[in-house]
């Protein structure tokens, strides 16, 4: 049974389709990672993190466990029962075989095939936002144009997350209306939305069903983890599978 401190998004693109985020409240990691580390590359005690994702899969109920990746803010997407699982999205056609990703302020995003066929997880760092994972991600889980729905999970708001003028740089060379996702917050300086950048980008990959963004990882640090607030410090998942 999913915990009630976890979020369950209001997002239902098709009965088949379930999802829902962890939260950092729990307690097999002591600090930094205080309370329900998933993450194995923050430091903490890999016995711990082994025994929360454990939870993770008991509190799914689901026949697979989640298909956790080695995340390397890319562009690489795998099928959830691959054994190479280095990459930054994961899709599946199969029932009860959740796809996940891990974050503490990149921006996780889920899609899904309005007809219940097909999932996927992504992770959207500024990195991978810029070199195209959502576009990847929406071409992986519907080549031949299918309608999807997405859901943006919680991640660092615009308010919290400053960059410099590189970064915007490199977004406007690929698309002049990447400005309206940038505040100008001082010379050289910006505020970096990566919710309006994301839905930009799922907009010209064919997905306007764009659902969330309305969680701040840095604003509630107290609920999920930031790195932004607390360096060093632990993942949560954003999770999402099909039932039979």
């Amino acid at each position: 049974m999913i915990p009630a401190h976890w979020i369950t998004p209001d997002w239902q693109p098709h009965p088949r389709v379930r999802a829902c985020v962890t939260t950092r409240t729990g307690e097999h990691s002591p600090p930094p990672w205080a309370g329900f580390n998933l993450g194995t590359n923050c430091g903490d005690e890999p016995s711990r993190v082994e025994a929360a994702r454990t939870a993770v899969h008991q509190a799914l109920g689901t026949e697979h466990a989640p298909a956790w990746l080695v995340q390397v803010h890319g562009t690489h997407i795998v099928e959830a029962q691959d054994q190479a699982r280095e990459a930054d999205g994961v899709v599946t056609h199969d029932s009860g075989r959740p796809c996940v990703v891990l974050t503490a302020d990149c921006l996780p995003v889920l899609l899904a095939r309005v007809d219940g066929s097909a999932v996927a997880a992504l992770h959207a760092g500024w990195r991978g936002l810029l070199n195209g994972i959502l576009e990847a991600g929406a071409a992986r889980l519907a080549p031949q144009g299918e309608p999807l729905s997405a859901w943006l999970g919680p991640a660092i708001c615009a308010r919290c997350y400053q960059v410099d003028d590189p970064i915007r740089d490199a977004f406007l060379a690929h698309d002049a209306d990447a400005a309206a996702g940038f505040i100008a917050d001082g010379p050289g300086h910006w505020r970096m939305d990566l919710v309006v950048l994301a839905r930009q980008r799922l907009a010209a990959a064919g997905v306007t069903d764009v659902h969330g963004g309305d969680y701040c990882t840095h604003c509630r640090a107290d609920l999920f983890y930031s790195f932004r607030y607390e360096g060093q410090t632990g993942r949560f998942a954003t999770l999402i599978w099909l039932n039979n």
